[in-house]
């Protein structure tokens, strides 16, 4: 009788701490058993937790500006692939122009060819306006004239010139534009005994005449990549004779502009001479006026230009010298 009693109140008693320790949220003995985790149940969760620390965090480039923006990288694509792409063609161009004798000996086939890689390159002319400056008036700032240089000429489909190597007494060697002193451009070239180009020095002694040009250049009106050219002067010059250096002895020259000279002294003694306008060397500004080549190509190293009359193209790269 004494054993039921006790084991009734210990029964009270578990009942009674059950009752308090939920009211507090503390789980007791009992509940304690029944929160053990399954083991299937923790796998699971573990499961989750790796799932969402392997979510990907994404940062948004207004919130952070080190990303830089998608589309640079673009542009720089861009950029390369046009640079590649001029290379590429400069490199074909410098090929026929080495195959074929800068033009003299081309065929009709390697003319189309060169034409179509120069059509090409002026689509990606890098420079603006490349008359700028030409006139002189830059201010001595020679950035402001791009065509400012000396230019050797490595292909031309040019009659005028490519007809100078039918000559069978004289071959055209170098060819220069010298453009160092805007608006004065200086046309180059120099000839060599036909006989040269076949034996060696000691056979036929080297000999060298240069033929001089002068022009003056200027800006066309509404053409920004247009030069005007006014002829004012002519002189051949002997360099070296039989091996022998001769550029001593006076040049013989041609002054294309002595009608205006003429009629400046005898303005005086004749009247209205003066308002003929013979020769008076004045610039036509105008656009289409005679005398004249476009720039289709201009960049540091190469300069293609395109001459109204008699037609044609010349490609020239820039040297540092015209010293024969």
């Amino acid at each position: 009788m004494k054993m039921k009693q006790t084991l009734l109140a210990a029964s009270f008693l578990l009942s009674y701490v059950t009752l308090k320790t939920h009211a507090f949220g503390i789980p007791g003995p009992a509940t304690s058993l029944l929160m053990k985790r399954s083991p299937l149940r923790a796998r699971r969760q573990r499961c989750s937790m790796r799932l969402n620390f392997s979510q990907e965090i994404t940062v948004s480039p207004a919130e952070d500006d080190i990303l830089p923006p998608d589309n640079d990288d673009d542009v720089e694509s861009e950029s390369n692939a046009a640079d590649e792409k001029v290379t590429d063609l400069k490199r074909q161009l410098y090929q026929l122009a080495a195959s074929y004798d800068r033009g003299f000996g081309a065929t009709p086939k390697a003319r189309n060819e060169a034409d179509d890689i120069i059509q090409q390159l002026a689509s990606l002319n890098p420079t603006d306006h490349s008359a700028r400056g030409i006139d002189g008036d830059n201010g001595g700032l020679e950035e402001d004239v791009p065509l400012k240089a000396i230019w050797r000429m490595v292909w031309t489909s040019a009659f005028d010139v490519v007809s100078l190597g039918a000559s069978p007494f004289a071959a055209p060697s170098a060819i220069y534009q010298d453009i160092t002193s805007p608006p004065m451009a200086i046309n180059i070239i120099d000839f060599i005994p036909r006989a040269q180009t076949f034996f060696p020095s000691s056979i036929s002694p080297p000999s060298l005449l240069r033929a001089e040009v002068s022009t003056r250049a200027s800006s066309r009106n509404g053409k920004s990549d247009r030069v005007g050219l006014i002829f004012e002067g002519l002189k051949l010059q002997p360099i070296e004779l039989f091996g022998q250096k001769v550029d001593n002895l006076p040049p013989l020259s041609v002054d294309f502009t002595w009608p205006q000279t003429l009629v400046e002294q005898l303005a005086d003694f004749v009247p209205g001479l003066e308002s003929l306008g013979f020769g008076d060397g004045k610039v036509d500004a105008d656009a289409d006026a005679p005398g004249y080549f476009d720039v289709e190509y201009l960049d540091d190293e190469l300069l293609i230009i395109q001459q109204q009359a008699p037609g044609g193209v010349f490609a020239l790269v820039k040297v540092e010298s015209c010293e024969p």
